[in-house]
């Protein structure tokens, strides 16, 4: 553990989104794991959501959807 008992991944950014509060439904990713074939795919424009996602490698076609809590899952469509 990093000097204040934190996480070495914990991001500066995660330090000005927990002062905000959090995003919600309004978070936007710019990556995601495919939960077909599991392959990261970077997305160049940042998705959330409703947006209608695919993935590169599988072809798979997801809708993102976010809950309040700024988690996200990916339905198949």
């Amino acid at each position: 553990m990093a000097p204040g008992g934190r996480d070495k991944h914990f991001d500066v950014e995660d330090d000005d989104e927990f002062a905000k509060g959090a995003p919600g439904k309004k978070r936007r990713f710019t990556e995601f794991e495919c939960p077909t074939c599991s392959a990261h795919n970077p997305v160049g424009d940042a998705f959330g959501n409703g947006d209608d996602i695919f993935c590169g490698y599988c072809g798979q076609s997801f809708v993102a959807e976010v809950d309040e809590d700024g988690g996200l899952r990916l339905k198949e469509t």
